[in-house]
């Protein structure tokens, strides 16, 4: 009980520290922008009845939307204390079923819990752009985590409660969820074992889909379908491929390929020496999954850039990857634990070197060129984390010490992104664009069309308009959308090229104004010259469109004098 007390307080400490300081947490920086407008729509249709990404939700598919609806409503908070409340909840969920699979495998305790904690440090898995730990509050990451915890219920042959939790992580992002659902069906077909043991499983599955699609159908405002089951056209590759190119594996797997293959590498090997102590129901996953990540990589490319369906940008297989990453790390966490164990310091130090190499850099074979002082730091960060580790589990053999190797993540969390330089995510300043937000929620009408046109690829935008509830004519984040939906692409590129593609200058803004923009939103550098703003601030000048139409001379950026 007192064990279990430790474990449990263990993960809340990690859970914490992981959100507070690495790998840290995010709001209306990334995908919330995309996902907060239509949540506010959904709740108040008046609102954002303007706005291209408002009125077209991709939230069919998913109970993510429905959930934060139904916490808002009954707590009363608003959305970010909805969504950033399941976020804490599902990194926990995480890190749990981390410590659920170490220990199956025989693994004491307080060293799964180590374990789990590495795990939490995350991974940026460049080329498909997907996180192990996810900083926002977004339905692929609640599905990664629960999916984690479905894992090790698993493998402490749990399976009904590992349906469950499988279920909510596919009601939540089916796409997160196939490779498991994949192994977990082809284990059940081709195992005998497994298909005495599996049938609540695959009823929780089959329950999930016809939920799942009644749910879809029952989804308000989806005012166009997505195009799943056809061809993209020549226009709309070209949007993706300039917009979201990291669906594309060909921009990216011709460098990149190769860490993931080393990492595969590791883990399978890793695998191989703890398999006499992995349950009989994890070994599909510690082999399949891996694998399947690898493979989806010229699976997507096939898929999409040869055969050009539809369905593969939304779906984006690539991102499996982060299984390959994910399953590797806890393999060779374990190989290391077991090694230490057994007075096996080297490989003990070799395992972990491994897991301690994902949140500094999964490009691991970048951390050998030691070309720059930054490199050598990042190296020597490395090297002395996964020391830590290993000379902790190796020696340390009294059962109340080996708390103290809770103490290598949590020196992680403050070493990797001071000493390593690692940043996972830009620091915004989001204090001019609130006091904007505030304003324009006073001051104009529901309906009212912001135009941010020198704004470029800066975030700001979006948080304006997650944080106002007034519509935005195009901004870059949103473009994002391209994905899914075809007639959205067309107008979002068509309003990007015309608006925001070039330079701002002051001719440029005089040809925009006859587009029904009601406010253009510009940086303080590019104030008007002879025309009163409605507001400002440090950073944000705005112009009415009809004073801007009004006005007897022609535009020019300069001070009022």
């Amino acid at each position: 009980m007192l064990r279990a007390l430790l474990v449990c307080f263990g993960i809340a400490l990690f859970t914490w520290l992981g959100f507070r300081s690495f790998p840290g947490h995010t709001y209306l920086q990334s995908d919330t922008q995309i996902y907060l407008p239509m949540l506010e729509r959904l709740e108040s249709p008046g609102f954002l009845s303007r706005d291209p990404v408002a009125t077209r939700p991709h939230v069919s598919f998913t109970i993510y939307d429905e959930v934060a609806l139904s916490v808002r409503h009954v707590t009363h908070w608003n959305f970010e204390e909805a969504l950033v409340s399941q976020q804490l909840l599902f990194r926990a969920g995480a890190m749990l079923g981390i410590c659920l699979i170490a220990t199956s495998a025989g693994v004491p305790a307080v060293y799964a819990l180590l374990i789990a904690a590495l795990l939490n440090l995350g991974a940026s898995v460049v080329g498909p752009g997907v996180l192990l730990v996810e900083y926002e509050p977004v339905p692929r990451g609640f599905a990664l985590a629960l999916i984690f915890l479905a894992l090790g219920l698993l493998a402490h042959r749990l399976p009904l409660m590992a349906g469950l939790v499988g279920d909510l992580a596919f009601l939540y992002h089916p796409p997160t969820t196939a490779p498991f659902w994949g192994m977990a069906l082809l284990g059940f077909l081709a195992d005998r074992y497994l298909r005495s043991r599996w049938k609540p499983l695959m009823v929780a599955l089959f329950i999930a889909i016809l939920l799942l699609a009644n749910m879809a159908q029952l989804q308000p405002e989806v005012v166009e379908p997505q195009n799943m089951f056809g061809h993209l056209s020549r226009r709309i590759i070209e949007y993706q491929q300039m917009r979201t190119p990291y669906s594309w594996v060909s921009f990216w797997a011709g460098s990149d390929i190769w860490h993931y293959l080393v990492i595969w590498i590791c883990g399978l090997w890793a695998t191989a020496r703890i398999w006499p102590f992995l349950k009989h129901e994890v070994r599909w996953f510690f082999i399949g999954m891996p694998l399947g990540g690898i493979l989806c990589v010229p699976l997507s490319y096939l898929l999409l850039e040869r055969l050009h369906l539809a369905i593969v940008p939304e779906f984006q297989p690539a991102r499996a990857l982060v299984y390959t990453v994910a399953i590797a790390s806890i393999a060779c966490a374990i190989a290391a634990v077991k090694a230490g164990l057994d007075k096996r310091f080297a490989e003990c130090f070799a395992w972990f070197l491994v897991t301690v190499a994902m949140p500094i850099d999964v490009r691991v074979l970048n951390l050998f060129r030691l070309t720059d002082a930054v490199h050598f730091q990042r190296f020597a960060v490395w090297i002395v984390l996964s020391a830590l580790a290993a000379l902790v589990v190796r020696y340390v053999r009294r059962p109340w010490l080996r708390i103290a190797s809770w103490g290598v993540p949590a020196i992680a969390i403050f070493l990797i992104p001071t000493a390593a330089h690692i940043v996972n995510y830009p620091t915004v300043d989001k204090a001019p664009v609130m006091q904007l937000a505030d304003w324009a929620k006073s001051n104009t009408w529901g309906s009212s069309m912001f135009l941010f046109p020198d704004a470029g690829h800066s975030l700001k935008p979006g948080i304006f308009r997650a944080l106002s509830k007034r519509a935005l004519y195009v901004d870059w984040k949103s473009g994002s959308q391209v994905n899914y939906f075809e007639s959205f692409g067309d107008e979002w590129y068509s309003r990007y090229e015309h608006t925001m593609s070039l330079p701002f200058t002051a001719p440029r803004l005089e040809k925009m104004l006859s587009l029904p923009i009601d406010y253009y939103v510009l940086n303080h550098d590019h104030r008007l010259k002879g025309i009163r703003p409605v507001f400002e601030n440090s950073e944000f000048v705005v112009y009415d469109a009809q004073d801007l139409r009004n006005s007897s001379t022609s535009l020019r950026i300069g001070t009022d004098g």
